[in-house]
């Protein structure tokens, strides 16, 4: 599960640099005003899928379309820090307690209207994100495989929702 929060949050591909394949350039330059504006922390609060689907293993047939509340507390706990130099940190695991497999990477970004960029991993990710009239929080929709408690694959459209919060450190 931990690794579908990745790839669904991200959706970025990694690349082998042996195979001659060209990693994207860091994103550089000056914040614009806007990007200074929504520079920050966002923390991962809700994954609503626009199918219900039951991916608990809990004897019980219960799917729903809070995909969210279906994940571990340290599968959900997924932080994106856009830091005021361009730089791009992702955080896993670091603000739920016992999570065993903490992940974090580095990346630049860059967000042009509604069209936020990130360079990470030896490769470029553009998503089109939704922001609140606050600036509070952003939101985007990926389309995403699932297999459920029986086994099924299943195609379904999530919306990922960040909340602007407080610094999150990796421990």
């Amino acid at each position: 599960m931990k690794s579908l929060v990745v790839i669904a949050a991200l959706s970025i591909v990694s690349c082998n640099t042996d195979d001659g394949i060209q990693c994207p350039d860091a994103l550089t330059g000056d914040l614009s005003a806007t990007e200074t504006e929504f520079s920050g922390s966002y923390k991962l609060v809700a994954m609503e899928a626009d199918e219900a689907i039951d991916l608990t293993e809990d004897n019980t047939d219960n799917p729903m379309t809070d995909v969210f509340a279906q994940y571990t507390a340290c599968d959900r706990d997924l932080v994106y820090k856009f830091m005021s130099n361009r730089n791009l940190e992702y955080l896993q695991g670091y603000s739920a307690v016992d999570c065993t497999n903490k992940l974090t990477f580095p990346g630049t970004w860059n967000l042009i209207g509604n069209d936020l960029t990130l360079v990470a991993n030896c490769s470029s990710q553009r998503i089109m994100i939704e922001k609140s009239a606050e600036g509070d929080k952003f939101s985007y929709d990926a389309i995403l495989h699932f297999r459920d408690v029986n086994g099924a694959s299943k195609t379904i459209k999530v919306k990922f929702t960040f909340d602007k919060t407080v610094n999150v450190q990796p421990v």
